[in-house]
């Protein structure tokens, strides 16, 4: 294990577990992004597993097959940036450890600072302080393929503890998943 004291150890920790179990864990907890001096943070309220590719049949190692990005079996703490639909991008936590390929993709958040710089950055005036979908969240946090590998203990990107109790989570299927893959790998947390 990697010598790392205090609060980042317990990141650390957290992000070293299995995917599934990473992914409950993460739910309420504060993701942040500082970026020429523009702070943002949310509270992560959706996150989604992948584990191995012998134990989860749409794994990131799976579904990239071939393409497999040098950045993905490198555990935590790195994070992995990828290209989704269109110009979009999504935020995986990579999780377990070294060579694992295991990740957690953070799918929706709740705006806590910074929704000024989040409305330029996605060019619109938001309603309310809800981002939803991988993309979005993203965008909103300044994020880009250019992060890709950072350390989310000492880069750009950070995880913070929870600044409430996460009582109430919801488990289900990922999106997109096959019928016959009876996983629940989809998290979210349910706010008051």
């Amino acid at each position: 294990m990697t010598d790392i004291s205090g609060l980042d150890n317990r990141v650390y920790q957290l992000l070293s577990q299995k995917s599934s179990k990473a992914a409950v864990d993460l739910l309420g907890m504060r993701l942040s992004t500082n970026f020429n001096g523009k702070f943002t943070e949310i509270l992560i309220t959706e996150t989604e597993a992948f584990g191995r590719a012998n134990t989860d049949q749409m794994s990131l190692a799976t579904q990239l097959n071939r393409k497999i990005p040098k950045t993905l079996p490198s555990g935590p703490p790195s994070v992995l940036i990828l290209k989704s639909y269109g110009t979009n991008k999504s935020l995986y936590l990579l999780t377990s450890k070294k060579g694992s390929c295991e990740a957690v993709l953070i799918r929706s958040g709740k705006i806590l600072l910074g929704k000024n710089y989040i409305e330029v950055r996605r060019k619109t005036k938001m309603r309310t302080d809800n981002l939803t979908g991988p993309g979005n969240v993203t965008k909103a946090l300044g994020i880009n393929l250019k992060n890709d590998g950072n350390n989310i203990l000492d880069g750009p990107i950070n995880l913070s503890p929870r600044i409430h109790p996460a009582d109430k989570a919801i488990a289900k299927q990922r999106k997109n998943s096959k019928p016959r893959d009876k996983h629940l790998w989809r998290f979210s947390l349910i706010l008051k």
